[in-house]
């Protein structure tokens, strides 16, 4: 085993850095957690230095000859963001270190990020000295807690703090394994800082090698899924939810050949891109499709909820749109990540039917019960294939009306959301593109042909989380040379600008299309209907909302950082060349930026 791990270092030495070094004559401690990283096949490590893992530091630098590969990061959200889109686009864990106390408190917000959105994030901290007598004087005092792990135990999947270096490798294999099974999350492994720096005197045995890394996948009840198959035959007009069932991206054509075999439309929430979206039986982004439903079916559901009520924002009056008496099914996880602090579970659904299972797995099984039903049913082969049309016409119409609308105010300056989404497809669609995280308020959605599984890793989440995920989604495509582009809002760069340093340092390109309206916008809107409502100036909504006089210049900002950059650009009739432009930078290998101003909605 260590004659593999020698040549691979070698290789990867030569290929990562212009210091090769020779090994070292000892053996440290945070070797150890290096053996592990390469044994897990953990590709890069994203980070902001701490003295709390030197010891780990140097033994990934040197030890590991940069494997996984060092990603310096401005922050610690944006370490654990990096690791976060990273995941969500590649179906696998990155690590991210963070140092100490300090440096886990910088990065709570994107833990509990990767948390709700079921992002599998290998996260390494470090603490103390917990020996007394090893501390520095103050420094190492303040950056030491009683159970460090308790500040992200609410939302991480597991936490975890070896006291000896032989207690590493069993716990580094079980937060493995905690953190692929699905629902996936992250996890947190605390290295105390004196254990890595402590000489080996001697061998630690690594997990065996042909130990099953992650359990086999959550299949469903028979006898549940017969009862699921037996309801949508009956039903009239059901219609499926999925919302995270394309994390796995077999899963994405198993839906399309369940809703094509029984004539079900789909409604996809887009916490990862589940169904096409111009297949004929797409019915997201309107919720017609529920007025007249019988039978709705959850697949990997939470957010069931939002599209299927109406919502009066300010008075907060929620009121379902699916007729009563219609019938529920629930296939997932269920309460497998329900959680006693943060409420991301949501509102509980009574369903009628609640199926504890992996949906890659019990969606091919439902398929194959409904086609040997409607094989064996005329009737029933007649009314799939009669709904599919009624389906496929309302589809249809629903595009054109889209596209109908997109051109209204074409010339406009600020450059509306449907014209730019345009233009940008105009000039990706004939590349291998992926989508991050920004959807334009899903004007893309409606407008783009997302065709594969890969071409959106999933809906954007809270402001100062879209740039630092997009980062790590343009990493885990950057071996397949597709265009990464992402339609970034101002008010989420603002946060970590020094994140654009990153994709220039570690030679990440990606196409960033501003969304700029010069406002925190969402909550502007929020301050409108209050004032509406309370009969106060909605002149004075803007307040505290604007991000205008000073205008930040997001393409000189760019520069700065070792980017390719343009703007502001509010005239729409620039914006294909300024395109054209700006990717041919980002096939060269340089991340580009055009700053393009846009109206508030």
């Amino acid at each position: 085993m260590q004659k593999k791990h020698d040549k691979i270092a070698i290789k990867t030495a030569t290929r990562t850095s212009k210091y090769p070094t020779a090994p070292t004559k000892d053996r440290w401690a945070s070797d150890v957690i290096v053996d592990l990283l390469h044994a897990y096949d953990l590709p890069h490590a994203s980070l902001n230095p701490g003295a709390s893992y030197r010891g780990l530091h140097d033994s990934i630098v040197n030890y590991g000859q940069n494997r996984p590969t060092m990603m310096l990061c401005q922050h610690e959200e944006t370490a654990v963001q990096v690791a976060h889109g990273y995941a969500k686009a590649s179906g696998k864990p990155m690590v991210a270190i963070l140092h100490n106390l300090v440096g886990l408190l910088h990065a709570n917000m994107a833990i509990y990020y990767a948390y709700i959105d079921r992002a599998p994030v290998f996260i390494v901290g470090a603490t103390g000295p917990m020996d007394e007598t090893k501390r520095r004087p103050r420094i190492d005092w303040i950056h030491t807690a009683q159970g460090q792990g308790e500040a992200v135990r609410q939302y991480t999947k597991w936490d975890y703090q070896p006291h000896t270096i032989d207690g590493v490798p069993e716990s580094f294999a079980r937060a493995y394994g905690v953190m692929m099974t699905q629902p996936q999350g992250p996890v947190y492994m605390i290295y105390d800082a004196w254990l890595q720096e402590q000489k080996l005197d001697h061998p630690i045995a690594l997990p065996p090698p042909h130990a099953v890394k992650v359990p086999a996948r959550i299949g469903p009840d028979p006898a549940a899924l017969v009862k699921a198959a037996d309801m949508i035959a009956a039903a009239e007009h059901p219609v499926v939810i999925a919302e995270y069932t394309g994390r796995d991206h077999e899963a994405f054509d198993a839906l399309v050949k369940l809703a094509e075999t029984a004539g079900i439309a789909v409604y996809d929430i887009n916490s990862r891109l589940n169904f096409p979206s111009r297949h004929p039986l797409n019915a997201s982004l309107s919720k017609d499709a529920f007025r007249e439903a019988d039978l709705v079916l959850c697949l990997d559901a939470r957010d069931w909820e939002k599209p299927t009520t109406e919502l009066v924002s300010t008075t907060r009056e929620v009121k379902s749109v699916v007729p009563d008496g219609a019938k529920w099914i629930e296939i997932g996880f269920g309460d497998l990540e329900l959680s006693s602090w943060a409420l991301d579970y949501q509102r509980m659904n009574h369903a009628d039917l609640r199926v504890m299972a992996d949906t890659t797995l019990a969606i091919p099984m439902l398929t194959e019960l409904l086609a040997a039903r409607i094989a064996k049913d005329r009737r029933l082969a007649a009314k799939v294939k009669a709904r599919s049309a009624a389906i496929a016409a309302k589809t249809k119409a629903r595009w054109k009306k889209w596209e109908t609308e997109a051109r209204e105010d074409w010339d406009a300056s600020p450059i509306t959301l449907p014209r730019l989404a345009t233009e940008v497809w105009n000039a990706i669609k004939g590349e291998d593109w992926v989508l991050t995280a920004g959807t334009l308020e899903e004007w893309t959605r409606k407008l783009w042909n997302f065709d594969r599984p890969y071409r959106h890793p999933g809906r954007s989440l809270g402001t100062a989380t879209q740039f630092g995920i997009s980062l790590g989604v343009a990493l885990a495509n950057r071996e397949q040379k597709r265009l990464v582009v992402d339609l970034q809002p101002d008010g989420d760069l603002m946060f970590d600008a020094g994140a654009l340093w990153v994709a220039a340092k570690h030679r990440i390109p990606m196409l960033v299309v501003m969304y700029n309206n010069r406002a925190y916008y969402n909550d502007w809107e929020h301050q409108i209907r209050m004032a509406k409502l309370r009969g106060t100036p909605v002149e004075r909504a803007h307040i505290g909302m604007d991000m205008s006089d000073p205008d930040p210049d997001f393409g000189k900002l760019a520069q700065s950082m070792g980017w390719y950059g343009e703007g502001p650009i509010d005239d729409p009739k620039k914006v294909a060349a300024a395109l054209k432009r700006a990717i041919a930078r980002v096939k060269a290998g340089q991340p580009a930026l055009l700053d393009t101003i846009t109206q508030k909605r």
